[in-house]
């Protein structure tokens, strides 16, 4: 039977406990590898959002009726965050009467969680094999992963992402300061090279997004496109809420799970 975990990770570069839960699928054996997604939760989320979207129900059926192939999904806590490095500094800071989390998120998640899972798990280390996704604030986390990283992730989504076209002086704690702002948003992104040409990226938003992303997601399928990138991207009936991923969340699972190229050497 397949199954969802939950653990920990100790991260030096944060000085803490962070949480992940875990789907392995049916055939998780501890011998056959298997690819894996990373799919990353909104800023008022945690990696709790593997049972509010009920990802495990939704992938047993899928691989069952053959839809997508047998694949471990991994959802780990991001805190309040853009996934970014903002700071050195630690406290969370309040920002417009919100808390937002600072610190080496990004270098946490690639350099920490990564090789934390690919050590622990039967994962195929390639980037033909390993995908990332998210939503909200984790939809803009992954769109910065899949731009930066390029080799390291084949397959991207951004749902209803938290893509900025121009930035709220209550956010720049998400950035660290302007410049990262500008540094870090991919609808400013030029350093495009021929591994983005070989990903493939799905965006969509609801067309009632109070954040507007649905004219990010817009904007920036026009850049992706314009590179030669193959993107699928929709703007379908919904809010910025978890109702909408709720909706969609069988169509995301489909674009992962159909983009595996099986690599039982790995």
């Amino acid at each position: 039977m397949s199954k969802v975990l939950y653990s920990y990770i100790h991260s030096k570069l944060l000085d803490k406990q962070m949480a992940f839960s875990i789907y392995l699928p049916d055939k998780y054996d501890g011998v056959s590898r298997f690819p894996i997604l990373y799919f990353l939760h909104g800023r008022s989320g945690n990696e709790c959002i593997m049972d509010e979207l009920d990802i495990k129900s939704t992938a047993d059926t899928l691989i069952a009726s053959r839809q997508i192939k047998p694949m471990i999904i991994v959802c780990p806590r991001m805190d309040n965050t853009r996934g970014l490095n903002t700071s050195e500094v630690f406290p969370p800071i309040v920002s417009n009467g919100m808390v937002i989390n600072s610190g080496r998120y990004e270098d946490y998640f690639i350099k920490e969680v990564l090789p934390y899972i690919d050590s622990y798990f039967k994962t195929i280390q390639n980037r033909e094999n390993r995908f990332v996704g998210g939503i909200s604030a984790g939809g803009f986390a992954a769109t910065h992963y899949g731009l930066k990283y390029p080799e390291l992730f084949s397959r991207i989504g951004g749902h209803m992402p938290a893509i900025e076209t121009d930035l709220a002086p209550s956010d720049i704690p998400y950035y660290g300061d302007e410049h990262n702002f500008h540094k870090n948003n991919p609808l400013e992104f030029d350093r495009f090279e021929e591994l983005h040409q070989k990903q493939a990226w799905f965006l969509d938003a609801g067309d009632e997004d109070e954040g507007g992303f649905n004219n990010a997601v817009e904007s920036f399928s026009k850049i992706l496109m314009s590179h030669g990138i193959n993107v699928e991207h929709h703007i379908s009936p919904g809010h910025h809420n978890l109702q909408y991923v709720k909706s969609n969340i069988r169509k995301y699972l489909i674009f992962y799970g159909n983009g595996i190229w099986t690599n039982s050497n790995n």
